[in-house]
């Protein structure tokens, strides 16, 4: 009932052999440890380099059949819905073709089906509750390394089910990355520009995040796990530690994990909990929170939001039930639709529209400048960029169908951009229509009511701010949510609070008139 690991290997090999528009099956540069070969599928349709990259990965834990078998199944789910232009439904969930046009024309996805084929090979012949690879232990009696505590994070702290035993089940290596199956994720998140990550695992009905080692809060960034002691095999953490992660980041992780929580409810009313990998258990050196823990370490890497599905409920009088069910195929459904959704949330709307349009360099860096710098740091901000998120990818998909209006969303990028590279800018009249009249075709275009309140806070708010200048628009944005009525709007926040956008280049918009301006030297 289960896939082979040669039986993966052979679909992944036909797909790669019969549909190379589509995929780009690549042998990765170990073998695992009893020397099989390991290989990747690469997702994608049109052209574009750099493009962004979602990575997906199943059968970390030998015993977790399905999900190897579910991420195979979505790869041609994905080629036939993009092939034929029909729809994926999955019980009550329905992904439109359109939506699937869009993520393989703005994105590279990367599918690695079975990360460790000894540990499925032994599972499917000698121990269906195998966890681990197969590598030898010297000196002891027992094999293998748990694959899911050997990454480099915190790796070696025996914290929660963690172990520096050769014999323990949650045995984390001699050393970080010892294990060939590792290494070859960590060299697709070090070759490919990854934005999201997820680590698809058995059972309990979850979908997590970080962080695993410790409670995450968001006041003191002195508290980074760069400080922390790693390879001590000891519970050294203190009991008193939390582990810092941007407010920002946070609302990422759970407006994303809510959002694939409400489509795996869709597909048959299963009701996973969104959580972090702490509160279900302490864990080190996981594979989700390496993925996002590198940009941190390391603040040249790109950012990488790693999640964990745990897929299926828990039996708890059956537990190989639980890790591979006799018909899985209504858990599959769930894990599909799950990974459809982190696909979808992981689609920049400004940034494809800059590549498609312009040069996009000089206008995404301006935009995610005020996102990042600004707009980030206030829970008002919060609140605007979590709208934009939540509304973004169903608005592209309808722009992208209707080329004078994509023509028209790209010149309001680059108007906001250069007006954010600009203090002095003014949101002129004009540009406010220009704007709503933008809003005004794209709600007409959207079916969901949700989105249609999102765009009419965005109107209302456009039409409040009307003829300030464009720090002063921000400072709005910081200050007062999306709905809040125009008196609160016009409460100033103090210029001081408000870090000045980094001038780039004079915005062609309206300027002040020169009775009220303030005199600037010259920019080069």
């Amino acid at each position: 009932m289960y896939r082979t690991v040669a039986q993966i290997d052979s679909a992944t090999h036909i797909l790669g052999l019969w549909f190379p528009q589509i995929f780009d099956r690549v042998q990765l540069p170990e073998p695992s440890a009893e020397g099989r070969p390991v290989f990747a599928l690469r997702m994608r349709a049109g052209g574009g380099n750099a493009r962004r990259a979602v990575l997906i990965v199943g059968g970390t834990h030998a015993r977790e059949l399905m999900n190897p078998d579910a991420i195979v199944e979505l790869a041609i789910d994905l080629l036939l819905s993009y092939s034929n232009g029909t729809d994926i439904s999955y019980g009550g969930k329905t992904f439109t073709a359109n939506d699937v046009k869009l993520i393989l024309e703005a994105m590279d996805i990367w599918l690695l089906p079975c990360v460790n084929p000894d540990g499925r090979e032994y599972v499917m012949t000698v121990d269906d509750m195998w966890r681990k690879n197969r590598r030898d232990n010297p000196g002891t009696t027992c094999d293998g390394v748990d694959l899911n505590r050997n990454a480099d994070v915190v790796w070696g702290v025996a914290q929660g089910q963690i172990s520096c035993s050769p014999c323990a089940e949650t045995y984390c290596g001699p050393s970080a990355f010892s294990e060939p199956e590792t290494r070859n994720v960590k060299h697709l998140l070090d070759t490919e520009r990854v934005v999201s990550f997820a680590d698809v695992h058995s059972f309990s009905e979850l979908v997590l995040y970080p962080w695993g080692h410790a409670p995450t809060q968001s006041t003191d960034p002195t508290l980074r796990f760069t400080g922390l002691p790693t390879g001590t095999c000891t519970a050294s953490i203190p009991a008193s530690y939390s582990e810092y992660m941007p407010p920002l980041d946070v609302q990422r992780f759970q407006t994303v994990a809510g959002r694939i929580v409400a489509d795996i409810a869709a597909v048959r009313g299963r009701h996973y909990a969104p959580q972090t990998s702490y509160a279900l258990y302490a864990t080190t050196g996981s594979q989700s929170d390496y993925a996002y823990a590198r940009h941190i370490a390391n603040p040249s890497l790109n950012k990488t939001y790693g999640f964990t599905f745990e897929t299926g409920p828990s039996i708890p009088l059956n537990v190989p039930e639980s890790f591979h069910p006799t018909d899985p195929t209504l858990i599959k459904r769930d894990a599909k639709a799950a990974m459809l959704t982190l696909m979808q949330q992981s689609v920049c709307a400004i940034e494809l529209i800059g590549t498609r349009l312009f040069k996009g360099g000089t206008e995404v860096a301006a935009l995610r400048r005020v996102r990042d710098e600004l707009l980030a740091s206030t829970p008002a901000g919060r609140e605007w960029i979590a709208l934009f998120e939540r509304a973004q990818f169903a608005l592209l998909s309808s722009a992208l169908r209707d080329a004078q209006l994509l023509a028209a969303a790209g010149e309001l990028v680059q108007l906001m951009a250069r007006s954010a590279s600009d203090e002095d800018a003014v949101f002129a009249e004009a540009d406010a229509k220009r704007a709503s009249a933008v809003l005004k075709k794209l709600r007409a275009k959207v079916k969901i009511h949700a989105l249609k309140d999102d765009l009419d806070a965005i109107g209302q708010r456009i039409e409040q701010v009307i003829g300030r200048r464009m720090q002063q628009v921000i400072e709005s944005l910081m200050r007062q949510k999306p709905g809040q009525p125009k008196n609160a709007v016009a409460a100033k926040m103090p210029a001081a609070a408000v870090k000045k956008p980094v001038a780039t280049k004079k915005a062609s918009v309206a300027k002040k008139p020169a009775a009220s301006a303030k005199k600037k030297a010259p920019r080069s």
